[in-house]
């Protein structure tokens, strides 16, 4: 799997609650919640200070808000559950939400020690069920009636990848190229080989 750069992430800022507020009265957000409803830039503001779950901004590669990624840590340590968006339909297909999970997925398993990530999705949402029938994502069960729409009930697929799965599917992200980190241990040894640290006796 290939590294990709054509999204980025950023934090979410009050001004953006505006333009999340309007993707929640499309059909982007009965995709990706199975619920059908509005919410305004002060509800959406009030609900990101009050859930547990932390949010970027998914931005295009001229800067532009194109969506939004979650995620929150378990009781479980390492264990995580993140969530996905991509605002606009017409921008659906593209490959933007699958990439902007795996910036997400690479800060969790490179900056914050996750081992497993969990996701959901409903059976309806046919790019999000694609991308767990793609083998990324192992499969772990099925939510029956987990979601109304439409007048009837529909299921929830859950899934996760672990670490090591991860791994064997993209070579670890640097965020500090390894000749940097190199280069600053060489300068350490040297400076100890010169400069010895000696212990005292309390």
């Amino acid at each position: 799997m290939k590294n990709k750069d054509s999204v980025t992430l950023a934090p979410v800022t009050t001004g953006d609650y505006e333009t999340i507020s309007q993707w929640t009265s499309s059909k982007t957000w009965v995709y990706t919640s199975g619920i059908h409803s509005y919410s305004s830039p002060a509800d959406l503001e009030m609900f990101f200070k009050r859930v547990d779950d932390r949010f970027l901004l998914v931005c295009a590669d001229d800067g532009q808000a194109i969506g939004v990624v979650s995620w929150k840590e378990t009781e479980t340590p390492g264990n995580y559950v993140v969530g996905s968006m991509i605002g606009d339909p017409e921008m659906w297909g593209a490959g933007f939400g699958l990439e902007s999970v795996i910036l997400l997925l690479d800060m969790l398993f490179d900056s914050r020690n996750a081992h497993r990530v969990q996701f959901a999705c409903g059976v309806f949402n046919r790019g999000a069920v694609e991308n767990f029938c793609s083998g990324f994502i192992r499969i772990e069960g099925v939510l029956r009636d987990y979601y109304f729409i439409d007048g009837s009930y529909q299921d929830a697929l859950v899934g996760s990848i672990l670490r090591d799965e991860y791994y064997a599917a993209r070579e670890p992200a640097e965020i500090v190229p390894t000749p940097d980190k190199e280069a600053a241990r060489t300068v350490l040894a040297e400076f100890l080989t010169q400069n010895p640290i000696v212990l005292r006796k309390l």
